[in-house]
Parts: structure tokens; C-alpha cells; sequence
């Protein structure tokens, strides 16, 4: 009977310490980082639409219009149904939300996960699953002299054309292209030193993550420095006669029916990046910065924070074959005689997280950093962390997006 007793009691102790155990985990888990980085340089901006909705917010971008700036939000839904773009107004706070169609001539519903967003009024781009989706507006908005940003903004808040009734609140995409990449994240780069759009930049990146995540074996490269990326950025210049957006690859040797986007230098980047921005930079000599979210699961998030023109430096611009081993190859683009058409002239600069005149700062924020967009040099935040699909495990749950100026250590 004594033994029992003793049993029970040791029984009752282990049980007693686990559960003591979990308490202090969660309480440490819970409120045991206080996010100094964020309290100290970072301001709310607006609320993050959608949550409640089931929303999991992925990609944002922003455009100048009608006196006010416009954010666009994509978000994949928990409940299935086709994802979304949320629009917020600067002046006038949140408009609505539209849905996509994809581009397959029957005009099904878009479900993707759709990473990123990027727009300059004339073209919006969505990033997914090594796809680039392209809108232009819609015939009845281009007879009235309008681009797809007035599209979107008038469907969202449920204005639409003439006063009409019968529009869907949905925006056709009226094009795509393989990204020659996971294409997990874009940005529009606005130049401000000229009018000239072909200075103008898209950027289309891509994720990596060791076993659920990887990317192309080539695509990992190691850096000058010796850090280890795992992936790549491309840089296309933008042509608003392209039916992309962006100019097209104008070689001899390809048919006119294989005249893709055409890559103009590649970016070798770290693991894990969400979304990239930019802020301070200008034209005549790349000075600036570039911001990467880089983030997965509960570990909290970095902003990663580089000087643009060390990296765009011409010594650390190296040919794409020389350190892949092979050429660049273009997905499913053949020549006239029917070869993988392959570019050997492209370069890759590295983002190169050893070289530590290049790398300014690093702010240490919650989990789950999606992705970004700049306004008046200030880079916008957009976060997961808050939405019903994660909102149960995650240490801190930002409802708002987020803002920085940022500076160098």
C-alpha cells in the first residue's frame, strides 16, 4: 500500500512538472519578447484587411492616383474560395476587395496563392507558383482612358463604370509568363529622376526553404564572401506597349511567338525571402537601400537591409555561367532551329550577407513578414501573423501594417 502511495506521488509530480513546465514555455513564448526594433523604428499605418475574413495576406504594392495613395493587398483564402485583392486608400481608408480571372480564355475564377503584387497604373502584375499573371484594364475602362489602377479602385468600392450595375468585382488577367523562377514576390521600381518608363524596374523573386521549399540547383550559388544563397531576383525594365509590361526579348534567333520578358541582370539572394522594397534610390547612381523580409513559421521575421549601389558595385557583378556552370536558359524558349534558347551575356550581382559593407541593418520584428511596398521612402510591412489560419500559435499578432525609414547601423 506504502509503494502505491509512493507511485502515485512520483506519478503526480512528473505530471505536476510537465504541466509547470508548459506554463512557463507559454508564458516565455507568449510575452517574453518585447520586439525593442519595432517599438523603436516602426510606425502602424493602417489595419490589414481580410483577417477576420479568412484572408492570409502574402503580397503588397502601392500606387499613386486621384490625390491619394492606393494599397494593394493579395490574399490567399482559408475557405477556398478565389483569392483576393484588398484595396486601402490613404484618404479614404478601406474600399473593398476584387477577386481574379485567370487567363485561359474561359475566364475561371484564380485561386493561387498569390505571393506577390506590383503595379504602375498602366500593368498589374501578381506573382505565383513561377508564374507572372498580367491585367491591363478592361476594353470599357480603356475607352474611357483608364488604366487598370482606376479598374480595380472602382470594383473594389463597388463605384464601377457610368454608374453601371451589371460588373463583376473581379479583375481578368489578360496575360501570364513563366518567371524562370519560383516567383514568390515582385516589386514595381518607380524611377522619380525621369518620365521616361524604360527606367523604370519590375523585380521578380523567389523563396527557398531546405525540403519543402528548394529551388533550382542552379539557382544556388555561393557568394564572394562565402554565404551560401539559395536564390534568385530578375530584373526586367518596364515597356507599357508590351502586352507583359515590361520589355521583351528581342533576339534574331527566337520566333516572334517566343519573344518573352527578357531578363536584365540576376540577383543571387538568401533563403527564406518574403518580399524585397527599396528606399532612397535613384537612377544616376543606385544609391539607396534594399529591404528583404525574410521569414517562415513562428521564428520571428529580419528586415534585411542593404547599400543598393555596393551591391550593384561592377566587382561584384560576375557572369550567371561562370558561376552556375551552365548558361542561362529561358523556360520553354527555343530558337528558330529549335534549340533551348540560352543568354550567356547575363550577370549576377550578390546580396551577400557576409559582405559587411554592404549589409547596413538588420531589424529583428515578429514572425511572419510578408511582403512590402515603399511610399515617400518609407517601406510598408505587410505580416500573417494575425490571420485566423496562424493567429492561435503566433507570439505577437499585428493587425496593422507597419512602416520604416530606414537607416544604416
Amino acid at each position: 500500500n506504502k509503494m502505491k502511495h509512493t507511485k502515485l506521488f512520483i506519478s503526480l509530480t512528473a505530471v505536476f512538472s510537465v504541466l509547470i513546465f508548459i506554463a512557463v514555455f507559454l508564458i516565455v513564448w507568449f510575452a517574453g519578447d518585447s520586439y525593442p526594433d519595432l517599438r523603436k523604428n516602426f510606425r502602424k499605418e493602417f489595419s490589414i484587411p481580410g483577417l477576420d475574413e479568412g484572408a492570409v495576406p502574402q503580397g503588397m504594392g502601392v500606387y499613386q492616383a486621384d490625390d491619394q495613395s492606393y494599397f494593394l493587398i493579395t490574399a490567399y483564402m482559408t475557405d477556398k474560395s478565389p483569392s483576393r485583392i484588398y484595396v486601402t486608400g490613404s484618404a479614404d481608408g478601406y474600399l473593398g476587395y476584387v477577386t481574379m480571372k485567370n487567363p485561359d480564355g474561359e475566364h475561371t475564377d484564380y485561386y493561387g496563392h498569390c505571393g506577390g503584387i506590383a503595379t504602375n497604373g498602366n500593368t498589374l502584375w501578381v506573382t505565383s507558383e513561377s508564374t507572372v499573371y498580367v491585367a491591363k484594364a478592361s476594353e470599357q475602362y480603356r475607352e474611357k482612358g483608364k488604366n487598370i489602377i482606376h479598374e480595380i479602385v472602382d470594383k473594389a468600392s463597388g463605384k464601377f463604370l457610368d454608374g453601371a450595375t451589371n460588373f463583376e468585382k473581379k479583375i481578368a488577367f489578360t496575360s501570364s509568363f513563366k518567371a524562370n523562377c519560383g516567383a514568390d514576390f515582385c516589386y514595381y521600381y518607380d524611377n522619380p529622376n525621369t518620365s521616361s518608363v524604360g527606367y523604370d524596374k519590375l523585380y521578380v523573386g523567389e523563396f527557398y526553404r531546405k525540403g519543402n521549399w528548394e529551388t533550382d540547383t542552379t539557382h544556388r550559388l555561393t557568394t564572394p564572401n562565402g554565404y551560401k544563397n539559395t536564390a534568385l531576383m530578375y530584373e526586367y525594365s518596364i515597356d507599357n506597349g508590351s502586352e507583359y509590361g515590361v520589355q521583351k526579348l528581342l533576339d534574331d534567333n527566337v520566333a516572334e511567338a517566343n519573344r518573352v520578358p527578357k531578363i536584365q541582370k540576376i540577383y543571387s539572394i538568401p533563403e527564406k525571402i518574403q518580399g524585397i522594397a527599396f528606399s532612397g534610390r535613384t537612377s544616376s547612381s543606385n544609391n539607396g537601400t534594399l529591404v528583404l523580409s525574410q521569414s517562415y513559421g513562428l521564428k520571428n521575421s529580419a528586415l534585411i537591409c542593404f547599400d543598393w549601389n555596393k551591391v550593384n558595385a561592377s566587382e561584384n557583378g560576375k557572369s550567371f555561367s561562370s558561376v552556375a556552370g551552365v548558361n542561362f536558359a529561358y523556360d520553354g524558349v527555343t530558337t528558330k532551329t529549335g534549340n533551348n534558347y540560352t543568354d550567356k551575356s547575363l550577370q549576377v550581382f550578390f546580396v551577400d550577407m557576409n559582405d559587411k559593407q554592404a549589409l547596413t541593418n538588420i531589424y529583428d520584428v515578429p514572425s511572419m513578414s510578408e511582403g512590402m511596398c515603399t511610399l515617400n521612402n518609407r517601406v510598408y510591412v505587410l505580416f500573417e501573423c494575425a490571420c485566423k489560419k496562424y493567429r492561435l500559435y503566433t507570439r505577437e499578432k499585428l493587425k496593422d501594417v507597419y512602416s520604416v525609414l530606414p537607416y544604416s547601423k
